[in-house]
């Protein structure tokens, strides 16, 4: 992945018309990494460098946005927000030209990806794989719900 991601104007109208504030739009793309580093119970240490750095790639800026994203570290998310915004970022990508999609998309998979490997034990017990099972169903959850291609986690 690039070292940073610009958004489009297409992408922050889209935002605007779902009833997002634009500038809150890099925030949104950080929910599903953020699901998934709270599939096992905990946000582990690892799990938070691999987000911020996202969050800076996606130029998350404000301080109201960064500290936003701390407290979901600290305390998780209801369901209710994880599946409305879900079902945003969902609606955002749908309106998006193919190209558009396609990458943003790509980066979303990348990402959640990045953050799934992040921490935890490698073994022979889980199958050399520091990825457990409850963050492969949550992957596979928003493979299926942000029409991403099916991930094969090792």
């Amino acid at each position: 992945m690039r070292n940073d991601f610009s958004f489009t104007q297409q992408m922050m109208k889209n935002a605007e018309e779902l009833g997002h504030d634009p500038s809150r739009l890099p925030l949104l793309l950080l929910v599903p990494f953020v699901q998934v580093a709270w599939a096992e119970g905990t946000v582990q240490a690892g799990e938070q460098k691999a987000i911020l750095n996202f969050a800076r790639k996606f130029n998350l800026g404000g301080h109201s946005s960064y500290e936003r994203l701390l407290t979901w570290f600290d305390e998780r998310p209801a369901d209710e927000f994880f599946e409305s915004s879900i079902n945003d970022l969902r609606n955002l990508l749908d309106r998006l030209p193919a190209k558009q999609a396609d990458r943003l998309r790509s980066i979303l998979r990348f990402g959640c990806h990045e953050v799934a490997h992040a921490c935890g034990p490698v073994g022979f017990m889980r199958g050399g794989s520091n990825v457990d099972r409850d963050e492969r169903e949550q992957l596979l959850k928003l493979d299926e719900r942000l029409g991403l291609r099916p991930s094969y986690v090792c």
